[in-house]
C-alpha cells in the first residue's frame, strides 16, 4: 500500500538527516516541505541540503524556485506536491517522505486548503504598490474589505497581508467566506514523526548552527541577494536581520544575535504548530535507540 512517511518539526532538530537515513533504509524518494529550500538562490541561511546529500536519495522541491519569481504559495505546492507524489506512487514507490518545517504547507498538502483564488497579474501588481507605496495603504484595503482577517493578521508580514488581498480582489470574499467551502485530502494514508528535543538543548542546537552558517558565508550570500526589493527575503529568518547591518545601522554582532532570536521564536511556533496534529509520534534523540531505528518501528 502506498504511504506518505512526514517528518515535520522545528529548525536544526535534525529532520533533513533522519530524513535521508530513512530514503537510504526504504529507498524511498524525499519531497521537501521546507518553503525557503524551494529557492535556488537561498541555501546557507536556510541550512539546505548539500550537494553530497541531494544525491544520496532523490529529492522535489529543492531549488525548484527562484526568489525572482513571485513566491510559491502554499496553493502552488499543493497542487505541484500531489502531481508529484501520485506520479512516484504510479511509478512503483511504496513510500514518500516529507520532511520539512514549514506546518502550513504540508497542512496544505496533506489535508488541502479551501479555495484560495489567485492570479498572477493581481499579485504582480499588490507587489509593486507594496514596493512604491509600502504597507500602509494595503493595510488600509484589508481593513475596508475584511475587518476580521485585519484584526487578525501579523501586521508586520507584508507577504500574508498581500495574500489575504490577493485573495479578496480575485474572488470578491472575506477570508472566513472562503473557509466555509471544504477542503479536500490527499487521499494517501500518512504516518506523522518529530524530533522532540529539550528546549534548551534545541536553542543551543539552533545558536550554534547560526554560528555555523556565519563561518560558512552568510553575509556573503546575503550580499548578492536583493535584499532591500526582496518581499520574500525581507520575510525569511536568516536573511531579513541583515537589511539593518547592510544599511550600517547595527553591528554584525548584534546581526548574529538577532538571527539567533528569531530562530528560536520560529522553532518556538513551530513547536507550537506540532500540538494541532493528534497523530504525531515523537522520536527521543536522548533515547538509546537511534532515531531511525525508533521511526522503522513503526512503519
Amino acid at each position: 500500500m502506498s504511504r506518505i512517511i512526514i517528518i515535520q518539526g522545528p529548525t536544526a532538530s535534525g529532520k533533513s538527516s533522519l530524513a535521508l537515513a530513512l530514503a537510504q533504509k526504504i529507498n524511498a524518494p524525499i519531497v521537501s516541505a521546507d518553503s525557503r529550500q524551494f529557492y535556488k538562490e537561498l541555501s546557507i541561511g536556510t541550512a539546505k541540503p548539500t550537494e553530497q546529500e541531494l544525491n544520496i536519495a532523490t529529492h522535489y522541491f529543492i531549488n525548484s524556485h527562484s526568489i525572482y519569481d513571485l513566491s510559491l504559495t502554499s496553493a502552488g505546492f499543493m497542487k505541484s506536491g500531489r502531481t508529484k507524489i501520485k506520479e512516484l506512487f504510479e511509478t512503483g514507490h511504496k513510500n514518500v517522505i516529507v520532511c520539512g518545517g514549514s506546518g502550513m504547507f504540508i497542512d496544505a498538502l496533506i489535508d488541502g486548503l479551501h479555495p484560495s483564488p489567485s492570479d498572477p497579474k493581481v499579485r504582480a501588481l499588490l507587489h509593486s504598490e507594496w514596493k512604491n507605496n509600502g504597507i500602509a495603504p494595503l493595510l488600509k484595503e484589508l481593513e475596508s474589505k475584511d475587518k476580521e482577517t485585519f484584526r487578525r493578521i501579523d501586521q508586520k508580514n507584508p507577504m500574508r497581508i498581500l495574500r489575504s488581498l490577493e485573495i479578496i480582489r480575485v474572488s470578491g470574499k472575506t477570508l472566513n467566506e472562503i473557509r466555509t467551502i471544504p477542503k479536500n485530502g490527499i487521499g494517501y494514508p500518512i504516518i506523522r514523526f518529530c524530533i522532540s528535543w529539550e528546549r534548551e538543548m534545541l536553542y543551543n542546537k539552533i545558536d550554534n548552527r547560526v554560528l555555523s552558517m556565519i563561518e560558512d558565508g552568510l553575509l556573503e550570500e546575503v550580499k548578492k541577494l536583493p535584499l532591500m526589493d526582496n518581499l520574500l527575503l525581507q520575510n525569511t529568518v536568516g536573511y531579513k536581520e541583515w537589511y539593518a547591518y547592510l544599511r550600517e545601522e547595527e553591528s554584525l554582532e548584534n546581526t548574529i544575535l538577532k538571527i539567533q532570536k528569531n530562530s528560536r521564536n520560529y522553532a518556538k511556533r513551530q513547536e507550537t504548530w506540532l500540538k494541532r496534529y493528534k497523530d504525531l509520534i515523537c522520536l527521543n534523540p536522548k533515547h538509546e535507540t537511534g532515531l531511525l531505528e525508533q521511526l522503522l518501528k513503526h512503519l
